[in-house]
């Protein structure tokens, strides 16, 4: 699964360091606005040892429609994994869908890439 990193003083100092490569930087923006089939780092508490950080895992982008009003829209299953600084970078929480085609294990190995990326 790739990793994107969304824009902030941190992630360009990891950059600057050569732990993230500059195409995987993406500006800040809305979270709907993440790409498919991507875990999306948002970092926040930048300046802390431990930062508060949440991986938005997407799965594959699939046309939807509202039953209410027939419109057709892109959508993609997102599970939100945080990992809490304030008790530290063991303890962690998920939330939300998780792709069908995607399982646990994947969503283990992008954890595990994000917080030795960023050292914790």
């Amino acid at each position: 699964m790739k990793i994107k990193w969304e824009r902030n003083s941190r992630v360009l100092s990891l950059a600057a360091k050569g732990k993230i490569n500059d195409n995987d930087i993406l500006p800040r923006s809305r979270t709907d606005e993440f790409p498919a089939e991507a875990a999306t780092v948002r970092i926040q508490r930048v300046s802390e040892k431990i930062p508060n950080v949440t991986i938005h895992i997407r799965g594959k982008s699939r046309q939807r429609t509202n039953s209410w009003n027939n419109l057709t829209y892109e959508s993609a299953n997102t599970c939100r994994v945080n990992i809490a600084n304030q008790w530290g970078a063991d303890t962690m929480s998920s939330n939300g869908d998780l792709d069908e085609d995607l399982n646990w294990l994947d969503v283990h190995n992008a954890v595990e890439e994000v917080k030795e990326t960023l050292d914790i």
